[in-house]
């Protein structure tokens, strides 16, 4: 049972990064808003 609780603290941490490293590249974020704003 310890080792997914590991893998799920993995998960979530790499989860955080990469939306860490996504706010780095701001044209990425206003391209993503973008389309979602186009839903709309």
């Amino acid at each position: 049972m310890g080792w997914r609780r590991a893998l799920a603290w993995a998960v979530a941490g790499l989860v955080l990064a990469a939306v860490f490293l996504a706010y780095l590249q701001p044209a990425l974020m206003q391209q993503l808003s973008e389309q979602l704003w186009a839903c709309f």
